[in-house]
């Protein structure tokens, strides 16, 4: 990503208009690289970080600036909202801000130590959307494996049409369970006519 330019992971580009006064929702905003792009272009940015260890940074960085919300909270569907384990990377003793990106409340994840976890709270971002109730121009979703459940459900509940651009990373590659329903997710997004969601987030 340069400026308001997008570079996916398939080689894409995207050229966003992105003006002050729109709102842009990074989940899983980590420290923060994301969300500063967004803001520099004089966006509101409401940023979800569930990792205390990333959160603090990301809390640091933006103190002074009214345009990021920092929210330490994760984002899921419907049925995984609430108090969940987050399961750390497995070399999150090594370093816990560089390997606070691998952390999922998906114990399948195959870089994730199951044994080391901490509790957070996670939102039911259709919810949050619902009583948000402005309009969101841009939906970053980084969740490490939550983010099939969480599509499946902003389009079950009629929100992912509302939002001009839903940039997605899947996990299907280090979650093995999420394959068939990541495949699901594609055709679906397909068959639907989902022009508005990406899947090839950096």
């Amino acid at each position: 990503m340069l400026g308001q330019q997008l570079i996916l992971k398939n080689g894409e580009r995207f050229d966003l208009d992105i003006k002050a006064g729109d709102y842009v929702i990074d989940c899983g905003a980590n420290v923060g690289d994301i969300a500063n792009i967004f803001q520099s272009s004089g966006a509101t940015v409401i940023a979800f970080e569930p990792n205390t260890h990333a959160y603090e940074i990301l809390q640091t960085r933006f103190a002074s600036n009214p345009r990021v919300k920092c929210v330490q909270k994760g984002v899921s569907g419907i049925k995984s909202a609430g108090i969940k384990k987050l399961f750390l990377h497995e070399k999150a003793e090594e370093d816990h801000v560089t390997y606070s990106t691998g952390s999922s409340i998906l114990e399948g994840k195959n870089n994730v130590n199951k044994d080391n976890f901490i509790n957070v709270e996670m939102v039911n971002l259709c919810e949050f959307l619902k009583l948000f109730k402005k309009e969101i121009k841009i939906l970053k979703i980084d969740i490490e494996g939550a983010e099939v459940e969480l599509l499946n459900d902003l389009m079950n509940e009629g929100l992912a049409r509302n939002i001009p651009y839903i940039f997605v990373e899947t996990h299907e590659e280090k979650i093995p369970e999420l394959r068939e329903r990541t495949e699901e997710l594609k055709k679906r997004i397909k068959t639907e006519n989902y022009n508005n969601i990406n899947l090839n987030w950096i």
